[in-house]
Protein backbone atom coordinates (compact mmCIF):
# COMPACT_ATOMS: atom_id res chain seq x y z
CA UNK A 1 0.00 0.00 0.00
CA UNK A 2 1.20 3.51 -0.81
CA UNK A 3 1.35 6.23 1.82
CA UNK A 4 -0.83 9.30 1.32
CA UNK A 5 2.29 11.37 0.64
CA UNK A 6 3.46 8.93 -2.02
CA UNK A 7 0.00 8.93 -3.66
CA UNK A 8 0.01 12.72 -3.87
CA UNK A 9 3.50 12.67 -5.39
CA UNK A 10 2.42 10.12 -8.01
CA UNK A 11 -0.73 12.10 -8.78
CA UNK A 12 1.37 15.19 -9.42
CA UNK A 13 3.73 13.30 -11.73
CA UNK A 14 0.93 11.68 -13.74
CA UNK A 15 -0.85 15.01 -14.19
CA UNK A 16 2.32 16.97 -15.02
CA UNK A 17 2.90 18.15 -18.59
CA UNK A 18 2.78 15.33 -21.12
CA UNK A 19 4.03 12.55 -18.85
CA UNK A 20 2.31 9.35 -19.96
CA UNK A 21 2.33 5.89 -18.37
CA UNK A 22 5.58 4.84 -20.04
CA UNK A 23 7.58 7.85 -18.83
CA UNK A 24 5.94 7.60 -15.39
CA UNK A 25 7.04 3.99 -14.84
CA UNK A 26 10.52 4.71 -16.11
CA UNK A 27 10.76 7.52 -13.56
CA UNK A 28 9.53 5.25 -10.75
CA UNK A 29 11.97 2.50 -11.79
CA UNK A 30 14.84 5.00 -11.93
CA UNK A 31 14.21 6.82 -8.65
CA UNK A 32 12.50 4.14 -6.58
CA UNK A 33 9.38 6.08 -5.61
CA UNK A 34 7.18 9.00 -6.60
CA UNK A 35 8.48 11.44 -4.00
CA UNK A 36 12.08 11.23 -5.25
CA UNK A 37 10.96 11.28 -8.91
CA UNK A 38 8.83 14.37 -8.29
CA UNK A 39 11.77 16.22 -6.74
CA UNK A 40 13.91 15.32 -9.76
CA UNK A 41 11.38 16.40 -12.43
CA UNK A 42 12.58 20.01 -12.84
CA UNK A 43 16.18 18.84 -13.25
CA UNK A 44 15.35 15.94 -15.58
CA UNK A 45 13.33 18.09 -17.97
CA UNK A 46 15.44 21.23 -17.69
CA UNK A 47 17.07 20.63 -21.08
CA UNK A 48 13.99 19.17 -22.77
CA UNK A 49 12.50 20.93 -25.80
CA UNK A 50 9.45 21.74 -23.70
CA UNK A 51 9.99 22.04 -19.91
CA UNK A 52 7.48 20.02 -17.91
CA UNK A 53 4.85 21.93 -15.95
CA UNK A 54 4.54 20.24 -12.56
CA UNK A 55 0.96 19.78 -11.30
CA UNK A 56 0.50 22.26 -8.46
CA UNK A 57 -0.84 21.65 -4.93
CA UNK A 58 -3.77 23.89 -5.81
CA UNK A 59 -4.69 21.75 -8.83
CA UNK A 60 -4.41 18.58 -6.72
CA UNK A 61 -6.78 20.02 -4.11
CA UNK A 62 -9.22 21.14 -6.80
CA UNK A 63 -9.25 17.74 -8.50
CA UNK A 64 -9.79 15.87 -5.22
CA UNK A 65 -12.59 18.27 -4.28
CA UNK A 66 -14.29 17.82 -7.66
CA UNK A 67 -14.11 14.03 -7.37
CA UNK A 68 -15.54 14.15 -3.85
CA UNK A 69 -18.51 16.20 -5.05
CA UNK A 70 -19.60 13.55 -7.56
CA UNK A 71 -18.68 10.56 -5.38
CA UNK A 72 -15.70 9.44 -7.51
CA UNK A 73 -12.29 8.34 -6.22
CA UNK A 74 -8.75 7.69 -7.36
CA UNK A 75 -7.46 4.12 -7.40
CA UNK A 76 -3.70 3.64 -7.69
CA UNK A 77 -1.84 0.75 -9.31
CA UNK A 78 -0.95 -0.70 -5.90
CA UNK A 79 -4.51 -0.44 -4.48
CA UNK A 80 -6.63 -3.54 -3.97
CA UNK A 81 -9.41 -2.20 -6.20
CA UNK A 82 -7.12 -1.70 -9.21
CA UNK A 83 -8.21 -4.05 -12.05
CA UNK A 84 -5.83 -7.03 -11.73
CA UNK A 85 -5.49 -7.70 -15.45
CA UNK A 86 -4.41 -4.11 -16.12
CA UNK A 87 -1.33 -4.78 -13.99
CA UNK A 88 -0.01 -7.12 -16.70
CA UNK A 89 0.03 -4.44 -19.42
CA UNK A 90 3.35 -3.05 -20.66
CA UNK A 91 2.06 0.48 -19.97
CA UNK A 92 -0.56 0.20 -17.18
CA UNK A 93 -2.23 3.42 -16.05
CA UNK A 94 -0.53 4.50 -12.79
CA UNK A 95 -3.91 5.51 -11.44
CA UNK A 96 -7.57 5.43 -12.46
CA UNK A 97 -10.60 7.48 -11.53
CA UNK A 98 -13.61 5.37 -10.53
CA UNK A 99 -17.27 6.22 -10.19
CA UNK A 100 -19.71 3.60 -8.91
CA UNK A 101 -20.15 1.02 -6.18
CA UNK A 102 -16.85 0.12 -4.50
CA UNK A 103 -18.34 -3.20 -3.39
CA UNK A 104 -19.34 -4.09 -6.96
CA UNK A 105 -16.01 -2.99 -8.37
CA UNK A 106 -14.20 -5.51 -6.20
CA UNK A 107 -16.57 -8.29 -7.27
CA UNK A 108 -16.38 -7.38 -10.96
CA UNK A 109 -12.61 -7.83 -11.06
CA UNK A 110 -12.88 -11.32 -9.56
CA UNK A 111 -15.04 -12.46 -12.49
CA UNK A 112 -14.43 -12.99 -16.19
CA UNK A 113 -14.77 -9.69 -18.03
CA UNK A 114 -15.52 -9.62 -21.75
CA UNK A 115 -15.21 -6.36 -23.66
CA UNK A 116 -17.64 -5.70 -26.49
CA UNK A 117 -16.91 -3.11 -29.18
CA UNK A 118 -18.12 -2.28 -32.66
CA UNK A 119 -19.58 0.24 -35.07
CA UNK A 120 -21.04 3.54 -33.89
CA UNK A 121 -23.28 3.45 -36.96
CA UNK A 122 -24.42 -0.11 -36.34
CA UNK A 123 -27.24 -1.82 -38.20
CA UNK A 124 -30.48 -2.66 -36.44
CA UNK A 125 -29.69 -6.39 -36.63
CA UNK A 126 -26.27 -5.85 -35.07
CA UNK A 127 -27.75 -3.79 -32.22
CA UNK A 128 -30.35 -6.44 -31.47
CA UNK A 129 -27.75 -9.20 -31.55
CA UNK A 130 -25.44 -7.21 -29.27
CA UNK A 131 -28.19 -6.54 -26.72
CA UNK A 132 -29.20 -10.21 -26.62
CA UNK A 133 -25.59 -11.44 -26.49
CA UNK A 134 -24.62 -9.17 -23.60
CA UNK A 135 -27.81 -9.83 -21.65
CA UNK A 136 -27.27 -13.60 -21.77
CA UNK A 137 -23.56 -13.37 -20.99
CA UNK A 138 -24.34 -11.08 -18.08
CA UNK A 139 -26.96 -13.50 -16.75
CA UNK A 140 -24.26 -16.20 -16.80
CA UNK A 141 -22.02 -14.11 -14.55
CA UNK A 142 -19.79 -12.53 -17.23
CA UNK A 143 -19.10 -8.82 -16.76
CA UNK A 144 -19.40 -6.70 -19.90
CA UNK A 145 -17.04 -3.78 -20.53
CA UNK A 146 -17.26 -1.21 -23.30
CA UNK A 147 -16.59 2.46 -24.12
CA UNK A 148 -20.08 4.03 -23.84
CA UNK A 149 -19.95 5.31 -27.43
CA UNK A 150 -22.93 5.28 -29.77
CA UNK A 151 -24.06 2.08 -31.45
CA UNK A 152 -22.60 -1.23 -30.29
CA UNK A 153 -21.03 0.20 -27.10
CA UNK A 154 -24.37 1.59 -25.96
CA UNK A 155 -26.18 -1.69 -26.72
CA UNK A 156 -23.52 -3.69 -24.84
CA UNK A 157 -24.02 -1.59 -21.71
CA UNK A 158 -27.81 -1.63 -21.97
CA UNK A 159 -27.91 -5.40 -22.41
CA UNK A 160 -25.82 -5.98 -19.27
CA UNK A 161 -27.09 -3.07 -17.19
CA UNK A 162 -29.22 -5.02 -14.73
CA UNK A 163 -26.26 -7.10 -13.52
CA UNK A 164 -23.72 -4.30 -13.70
CA UNK A 165 -21.42 -3.20 -16.51
CA UNK A 166 -18.07 -1.39 -16.84
CA UNK A 167 -17.80 1.80 -18.90
CA UNK A 168 -14.31 3.04 -19.84
CA UNK A 169 -14.25 6.72 -20.79
CA UNK A 170 -11.79 8.52 -23.06
CA UNK A 171 -12.20 11.83 -21.25
CA UNK A 172 -12.68 12.95 -17.65
CA UNK A 173 -14.91 10.98 -15.30
CA UNK A 174 -17.50 13.79 -15.42
CA UNK A 175 -17.55 14.15 -19.21
CA UNK A 176 -20.51 12.33 -20.73
CA UNK A 177 -20.05 11.55 -24.41
CA UNK A 178 -22.25 11.39 -26.32
CA UNK A 179 -24.67 13.57 -24.37
CA UNK A 180 -27.57 11.35 -25.40
CA UNK A 181 -26.10 8.71 -23.06
CA UNK A 182 -26.57 10.86 -19.95
CA UNK A 183 -29.22 8.56 -18.51
CA UNK A 184 -27.14 5.48 -19.34
CA UNK A 185 -24.14 7.08 -17.61
CA UNK A 186 -26.20 7.64 -14.46
CA UNK A 187 -27.54 4.07 -14.51
CA UNK A 188 -24.08 2.57 -14.95
CA UNK A 189 -22.78 4.67 -12.05
CA UNK A 190 -25.63 3.32 -9.90
CA UNK A 191 -25.41 -0.37 -10.86
CA UNK A 192 -21.87 -0.84 -12.22
CA UNK A 193 -18.73 1.23 -12.52
CA UNK A 194 -17.23 3.92 -14.73
CA UNK A 195 -13.49 4.41 -15.02
CA UNK A 196 -10.93 6.55 -16.83
CA UNK A 197 -7.23 7.36 -16.61
CA UNK A 198 -7.73 11.00 -17.63
CA UNK A 199 -8.01 13.93 -15.17
CA UNK A 200 -11.34 15.34 -14.06
CA UNK A 201 -12.96 17.60 -16.68
CA UNK A 202 -10.74 16.40 -19.58
CA UNK A 203 -12.65 17.03 -22.80
CA UNK A 204 -12.89 14.36 -25.49
CA UNK A 205 -9.98 14.46 -27.96
CA UNK A 206 -9.31 12.07 -30.87
CA UNK A 207 -5.91 10.97 -29.52
CA UNK A 208 -7.48 9.84 -26.24
CA UNK A 209 -9.60 7.08 -27.79
CA UNK A 210 -6.68 4.67 -28.49
CA UNK A 211 -5.58 5.11 -24.86
CA UNK A 212 -9.10 4.23 -23.75
CA UNK A 213 -9.18 1.26 -26.13
CA UNK A 214 -6.07 -0.28 -24.56
CA UNK A 215 -7.82 -0.17 -21.16
CA UNK A 216 -10.98 -1.76 -22.57
CA UNK A 217 -8.85 -4.60 -23.95
CA UNK A 218 -6.67 -4.72 -20.84
CA UNK A 219 -9.39 -5.22 -18.22
CA UNK A 220 -10.90 -8.21 -20.04
CA UNK A 221 -10.05 -11.82 -20.83
CA UNK A 222 -11.35 -11.35 -24.37
CA UNK A 223 -12.76 -8.80 -26.81
CA UNK A 224 -15.85 -9.30 -28.98
CA UNK A 225 -16.09 -7.21 -32.16
CA UNK A 226 -19.53 -6.67 -33.70
CA UNK A 227 -19.66 -4.79 -37.02
CA UNK A 228 -16.36 -3.04 -37.65
CA UNK A 229 -15.34 -1.29 -40.84
CA UNK A 230 -11.92 -1.85 -42.38
CA UNK A 231 -10.40 1.16 -40.56
CA UNK A 232 -12.59 0.97 -37.44
CA UNK A 233 -11.33 2.05 -34.02
CA UNK A 234 -12.74 -1.24 -32.76
CA UNK A 235 -9.90 -3.01 -34.57
CA UNK A 236 -7.44 -1.02 -32.45
CA UNK A 237 -9.06 -2.57 -29.38
CA UNK A 238 -8.77 -6.02 -30.99
CA UNK A 239 -5.09 -5.38 -31.77
CA UNK A 240 -4.42 -4.40 -28.17
CA UNK A 241 -6.20 -7.57 -27.01
CA UNK A 242 -3.91 -9.70 -29.18
CA UNK A 243 -0.80 -7.87 -27.94
CA UNK A 244 -1.88 -8.52 -24.34
CA UNK A 245 -2.45 -12.24 -24.95
CA UNK A 246 -6.23 -12.02 -24.77
CA UNK A 247 -8.80 -13.78 -26.97
CA UNK A 248 -10.46 -11.96 -29.87
CA UNK A 249 -14.00 -12.93 -30.90
CA UNK A 250 -15.81 -11.64 -34.00
CA UNK A 251 -19.39 -11.75 -35.25
CA UNK A 252 -19.56 -12.46 -39.00
CA UNK A 253 -21.34 -10.04 -41.29
CA UNK A 254 -22.68 -9.81 -44.83
CA UNK A 255 -19.67 -9.61 -47.22
CA UNK A 256 -20.95 -6.56 -49.10
CA UNK A 257 -21.67 -4.52 -45.96
CA UNK A 258 -18.68 -2.17 -45.38
CA UNK A 259 -19.48 -2.27 -41.66
CA UNK A 260 -18.58 -5.98 -41.62
CA UNK A 261 -15.24 -5.94 -43.46
CA UNK A 262 -13.22 -5.56 -40.26
CA UNK A 263 -14.98 -8.43 -38.48
CA UNK A 264 -14.77 -10.74 -41.47
CA UNK A 265 -11.05 -9.99 -41.81
CA UNK A 266 -10.55 -10.80 -38.12
CA UNK A 267 -12.22 -14.16 -38.69
CA UNK A 268 -9.96 -14.88 -41.68
CA UNK A 269 -6.99 -14.08 -39.45
CA UNK A 270 -8.09 -16.57 -36.79
CA UNK A 271 -10.52 -14.74 -34.50
CA UNK A 272 -13.08 -16.93 -32.71
CA UNK A 273 -16.42 -17.10 -34.50
CA UNK A 274 -19.41 -15.88 -32.47
CA UNK A 275 -22.95 -16.73 -33.55
CA UNK A 276 -24.46 -17.08 -30.08
CA UNK A 277 -23.56 -16.38 -26.42
CA UNK A 278 -22.78 -20.07 -26.00
CA UNK A 279 -19.84 -19.74 -28.41
CA UNK A 280 -18.14 -17.47 -25.88
CA UNK A 281 -19.29 -19.37 -22.79
CA UNK A 282 -18.15 -22.72 -24.20
CA UNK A 283 -14.81 -21.32 -25.22
CA UNK A 284 -14.17 -19.80 -21.81
CA UNK A 285 -15.11 -23.05 -20.08
CA UNK A 286 -13.18 -25.32 -22.42
CA UNK A 287 -10.03 -23.21 -22.25
CA UNK A 288 -10.55 -22.56 -18.52
CA UNK A 289 -9.88 -18.90 -19.25
CA UNK A 290 -10.22 -17.15 -15.93
CA UNK A 291 -8.67 -13.90 -14.85
CA UNK A 292 -6.15 -15.52 -12.53
CA UNK A 293 -4.61 -17.51 -15.41
CA UNK A 294 -3.55 -14.26 -17.09
CA UNK A 295 -2.02 -12.59 -14.04
CA UNK A 296 1.71 -12.31 -13.64
CA UNK A 297 3.87 -11.82 -10.58
CA UNK A 298 5.40 -8.62 -11.95
CA UNK A 299 4.14 -6.23 -14.62
CA UNK A 300 5.97 -6.24 -17.94
CA UNK A 301 7.12 -2.64 -17.62
CA UNK A 302 9.54 -3.75 -14.86
CA UNK A 303 11.76 -5.55 -17.38
CA UNK A 304 15.18 -3.92 -17.73
CA UNK A 305 16.27 -2.91 -21.24
CA UNK A 306 20.02 -3.23 -21.76
CA UNK A 307 21.98 -0.08 -22.60
CA UNK A 308 23.20 -1.73 -25.80
CA UNK A 309 19.65 -2.52 -27.01
CA UNK A 310 18.46 0.94 -26.01
CA UNK A 311 21.21 2.62 -28.04
CA UNK A 312 20.36 0.48 -31.07
CA UNK A 313 16.70 1.43 -30.75
CA UNK A 314 17.53 5.13 -30.41
CA UNK A 315 19.68 4.97 -33.54
CA UNK A 316 16.91 3.25 -35.50
CA UNK A 317 14.36 5.82 -34.33
CA UNK A 318 16.55 8.75 -35.40
CA UNK A 319 17.15 7.13 -38.78
CA UNK A 320 13.38 6.71 -39.24
CA UNK A 321 12.35 10.26 -38.28
CA UNK A 322 12.58 13.57 -40.08
CA UNK A 323 10.94 16.98 -39.65
CA UNK A 324 7.50 15.64 -40.69
CA UNK A 325 5.65 14.40 -37.57
CA UNK A 326 4.37 10.83 -37.41
CA UNK A 327 2.45 9.09 -34.65
CA UNK A 328 4.22 6.84 -32.16
CA UNK A 329 2.06 3.93 -33.41
CA UNK A 330 3.31 4.52 -36.98
CA UNK A 331 6.90 4.62 -35.75
CA UNK A 332 6.51 1.35 -33.82
CA UNK A 333 4.95 -0.36 -36.84
CA UNK A 334 7.75 0.95 -39.06
CA UNK A 335 10.76 -0.14 -37.03
CA UNK A 336 9.21 -3.38 -35.65
CA UNK A 337 10.60 -3.02 -32.11
CA UNK A 338 8.68 -3.77 -28.91
CA UNK A 339 6.51 -0.74 -27.96
CA UNK A 340 7.90 -0.52 -24.43
CA UNK A 341 11.48 -0.32 -25.73
CA UNK A 342 10.50 2.35 -28.26
CA UNK A 343 8.76 4.46 -25.61
CA UNK A 344 11.77 4.25 -23.29
CA UNK A 345 14.10 5.29 -26.12
CA UNK A 346 11.80 8.16 -27.09
CA UNK A 347 11.85 9.50 -23.53
CA UNK A 348 15.63 9.63 -23.46
CA UNK A 349 15.85 11.17 -26.94
CA UNK A 350 13.34 13.85 -25.92
CA UNK A 351 15.33 14.67 -22.79
CA UNK A 352 18.44 14.99 -24.97
CA UNK A 353 16.64 17.45 -27.31
CA UNK A 354 16.99 15.08 -30.27
CA UNK A 355 13.27 14.58 -30.91
CA UNK A 356 10.18 16.70 -30.31
CA UNK A 357 6.93 15.26 -29.00
CA UNK A 358 3.84 16.96 -30.42
CA UNK A 359 0.09 16.85 -29.88
CA UNK A 360 -1.74 13.70 -30.93
CA UNK A 361 1.07 11.37 -29.82
CA UNK A 362 3.24 12.55 -32.71
CA UNK A 363 7.04 12.81 -32.84
CA UNK A 364 9.64 14.27 -35.18
CA UNK A 365 13.32 15.29 -35.16
CA UNK A 366 13.97 18.29 -32.92
CA UNK A 367 15.04 21.66 -34.36
CA UNK A 368 18.79 21.61 -34.89
CA UNK A 369 18.85 17.84 -35.26
CA UNK A 370 17.22 17.65 -38.69
CA UNK A 371 20.37 16.61 -40.51
CA UNK A 372 21.13 13.50 -38.46
CA UNK A 373 23.78 11.50 -40.35
CA UNK A 374 23.17 8.14 -38.70
CA UNK A 375 26.65 8.07 -37.16
CA UNK A 376 26.67 10.10 -33.95
CA UNK A 377 24.29 10.34 -31.04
Amino acid sequence: MLSQKEKLARLKIVRSGSIGPSIFWNLINSYGDGEKALQALPIIFKSASKPVEVYSDQKVEQELENLKKIGARLVFFEDELYPPLLRTLPDPPPLLTFLGSLEKMGKFFQKNIISVVGSRNASLHAKRFCMSLCEKLSDEGVIIASGMARGIDTCAHMGSLKNGTIAVLAGGINIIYPQENTKLYEEIAATGCILTEMPYNTAMQPQLFPRRNRIIAGVSVGTVVIEAAEQSGSLITARFALEYGRDVFAVPGFPLDPRSIGCNNLLKDGAILVQSPQDILNYIENRKVIQQSLLEERPKFAAKISDHDLKKTQKKILESLNTVPITVDELISSIQIHPQEVLTALMELELANKISRLHGQQVCLAPGFENYDGKSF
